[in-house]
């Protein structure tokens, strides 16, 4: 009865902390772009999701049998320190709002980018030879791009470490055997992809809004991305500003 209890137990603790180790603003960007580019999306996503449970699982077993609580703790008290720094609101401030200028200034005199062809647009283009990169080279260095950026993802950040510490004792505290744990392991891992799966598997079900939100997405990336940057830099620099100036008390 107490081996069923703590299965009980442990199971929906293991899923809750899958989907919260799984909710990483990044992940579900890389996994956006990689859709709606619609290039290679199974061999991307797959790589992206084996770097997630590869960097999760690297990260189970470094704090194995540590409590890194306080490490997080005094990182935190640190952090908050530096953050609640009038002074350095507004340096940062100043900083951001000059290279913004900068950026603006050289987005001014430079001409922007062509834009490259996308995978759609490629059968239209010239038959003739190019200078790009064979296909299967490109897919292999975005394969491995994709996997480095899941596994980073899973281990920065200041909850990852308290998450994977509570997932190896939740694994531990199930049984002593190691093929109980490694089944009862195996039910974080899917917790932790799952949300990307069914993403993908709702794309791939409408087409329809597919084909609006990839239509979309083609005409975003022929921004000039250093407008975008300026914009979004002059927003955090007018915040910090204001941070610095009524923000502290």
């Amino acid at each position: 009865m107490t081996h069923v209890t703590t299965w009980f137990a442990a199971v929906p603790t293991l899923v809750g902390l899958g989907l919260a180790l799984g909710m990483n603003p990044v992940l579900y960007g890389a996994t956006a772009d990689t859709l709606a580019r619609g290039r290679s999306v199974r061999s991307g996503l797959a790589a992206l999701l084996a770097g997630v449970m590869t960097g999760a699982t690297v990260l189970v077993l470094v704090v194995h049998g540590l409590n890194p609580a306080n490490l997080v703790s005094r990182v935190q008290h640190r952090t908050y320190a530096v953050v609640e720094d009038r002074a350095v609101d507004l340096v940062v401030g100043v900083i951001v709002l000059v290279a913004a200028g900068a950026i603006a200034v050289w987005a001014r005199l430079a001409p922007a980018p062509a834009s490259a062809p996308t995978a759609r647009d490629g059968a239209a283009g010239a038959s003739g030879p190019t200078s790009h990169p064979a296909p299967d080279s490109r897919q292999n260095s975005k394969a491995t791009s994709l996997f480095v950026l899941g596994a980073t993802s899973s281990v920065v950040g200041f909850t990852t470490l308290p998450i994977t510490y509570l997932v190896g004792r939740a694994v531990e505290s199930v049984s002593s055997d190691p093929a109980l744990r490694l089944l009862v392991y195996a039910v974080f891992l899917v917790s932790l992809i799952a949300p990307f799966v069914l993403l993908a598997w709702v794309w791939s079900r409408f087409p329809a809004a597919t084909r609006k939100v990839t239509a979309t997405y083609d005409r975003m990336l022929a921004w000039d991305s250093r407008l975008v940057a300026v914009v979004v830099m002059v927003i955090v620099g007018l915040i910090l500003l204001a941070l610095a100036l009524f923000g502290h008390h």
